[in-house]
């Protein structure tokens, strides 16, 4: 299919566009839209470019009504739809390091990665998770996750932490074992 990751996000947000939330759509209207005639393999790829946009904040990601964080990407059927405005969506911490999805801590990317260099990461890590949607033989599979690996830590979602005043990490860590424990409490409605 000729189609670029672009013109997968540009569907999305147009087809999103055209709901008010708290209405969503399905990847697979994504895919009809951009391949009415053979939309079933290009599936995977609108996952994968859903993930990078809820990544990025653009889109939220839900499964049963319920806010799911796109790493690890989720299984089963997905809906997409906006960024919720209101306490449902997903706080980021104080300092900005983490985001909060269902009580547990996620470490978001550098702020300091110049743009194209995160776009460029990001496009690695679409790749390296497409190729592990499909079949390889062990060695491939073995490749494509530690290109994951490697392209999460360039952005600083994972390894070493990106900030400097030595506070520690606390990826995925439920949030009321953390000091934003008080912090993520006072923000119950």
């Amino acid at each position: 299919m000729g189609l670029t990751d672009a013109q997968l996000r540009k569907a999305i947000t147009t087809l999103l566009s055209e709901r008010e939330p708290p209405a969503t759509i399905c990847p697979s209207e994504v895919a009809r839209a951009t391949a009415p005639e053979d939309w079933r393999p290009l599936m995977p790829r609108v996952r994968e470019v859903a993930f990078a946009m809820a990544r990025e904040g653009r889109i939220e990601l839900r499964q049963k009504r319920q806010p799911v964080a796109p790493d690890p990407p989720p299984r089963g059927p997905i809906r997409l739809g906006h960024v919720q405005a209101t306490a449902d969506a997903h706080p980021t911490t104080p300092d900005g390091r983490y985001l909060v999805v269902r009580g547990r801590l996620w470490r978001k990317a550098n702020p300091e990665l110049p743009a194209e260099l995160r776009q460029s990461l990001v496009d690695a890590l679409m790749d390296a998770r497409r190729a592990l949607a499909r079949p390889l033989s062990p060695d491939e599979r073995r490749a494509a996750r530690d290109e994951v690996e490697r392209t999460k830590q360039a952005l600083g979602e994972r390894g070493p932490v990106w900030w400097t005043d030595g506070a520690p990490d606390f990826n995925r860590r439920m949030v009321k074992n953390t000091p934003y424990r008080d912090w993520y409490a006072s923000l119950a409605p």
